[in-house]
């Protein structure tokens, strides 16, 4: 009797098993559906699903991409990346690496910490590292691309400089900086105690500084201080915070430190030299117009990839 009992146990338990093995077999065999062939580059139900999660989080849960739509975006990324190979321009892997810790940063998160609340969405590292891979193999494909056929008419420049002149009175002038940049370097594994200290350097050094021939050199003889010369850059190059510091930066004078990925961060204004408003509208027109042509070329050029592409959807 209880041999019966104990082999009607073991007959359950290997049903049971039976049918977890073949749920999580049924579940792998559908996320390993082939949904396209690119080139014989095969794009998978599970690729589908990855690119979905990615986009979702990317976007901060605001964009749900379908499926039709991811599909058609990993298909051209297949392209891009054929391409990138085809002109040996495909990004390397020490690019990729700089644009997760950049991503990283921006975020204000560890890389490690960024990798980690990717792995806790459902999302594979490398799907990270592939998209990353083809969003820069493709801008250097395009501004490649772009640096030759794309030209800018001085005419059409001139005549929206005329009219928006007119119209515009509240553009702040353009002013062309003479930059260094000084940065107290701190060590990956600091302590709190550590990076406090070195920031009251910094700020002991700013208060000191009051000449860039004299200081500059200065901080070149002090230990884990990096000063580097940025060189001469007008306000319609730099970034929007930036501008603003720099605006409100005195001569021979440094920015107030902030926190980097070596340390902290000050940049001495060696000279300032005011271009006016003119220059500022014609740089924004031209840089309008150039961005405008490159979008037109980035379209025509991935529509010439897939018209010269084998793409078989399934």
């Amino acid at each position: 009797m209880k041999h019966d009992q104990l082999n009607k146990t073991l007959s359950i338990l290997a049903l049971a098993m039976f049918v977890l093995l073949s749920s999580a077999q049924t579940k792998q065999a559908l996320a390993s559906t082939i949904k396209a062939v690119v080139n014989g580059a095969v794009i998978t139900d599970f690729d589908v699903a990855q690119r979905q999660r990615l986009e979702k989080l990317l976007s901060g849960n605001r964009k749900n991409l379908s499926r039709t739509a991811a599909l058609n975006e990993l298909i051209d990324d297949k392209l891009k990346l054929f391409e990138a190979r085809s002109r040996n321009m495909t990004a390397s892997d020490r690019e990729i690496d700089g644009a997760v810790s950049n991503m990283a940063a921006n975020a204000k998160l560890s890389k490690k910490r960024l990798l980690s609340i990717i792995k806790q969405s459902g999302i594979n590292p490398e799907t990270l590292k592939d998209w990353l891979k083809v969003q820069l193999s493709w801008r250097d494909l395009v501004a490649a691309r772009s640096n030759s056929q794309v030209h800018v008419d001085e005419a059409e420049i001139y005549q929206l400089l005329s009219d928006q002149t007119k119209k515009d009175d509240k553009v702040k002038e353009a002013i062309r900086f003479d930059l260094t940049r000084v940065v107290f370097v701190v060590r990956s594994k600091a302590s709190n105690g550590e990076r406090n200290q070195r920031l009251k350097e910094a700020k002991r050094f700013r208060a000191r500084f009051s000449s860039c021939s004299k200081d500059l050199e200065t901080a070149r003889t002090l230990t884990d201080v990096a000063v580097e010369r940025v060189g001469r850059k007008s306000t319609t190059e730099l970034p929007g915070p930036l501008e603003e510091r720099l605006r409100d930066t005195p001569v021979n004078k440094l920015t107030a430190p902030i926190k980097v990925s070596e340390g902290y961060e000050m940049v001495a204004v060696c000279d300032k030299k005011d271009l006016g408003k003119q220059e500022t509208l014609r740089t924004e027109i031209q840089s309008k117009l150039r961005n405008e042509q490159s979008q037109m070329l980035e379209r025509r050029y991935l529509s010439e990839l897939r018209s010269n592409a084998v793409i078989d959807k399934r």
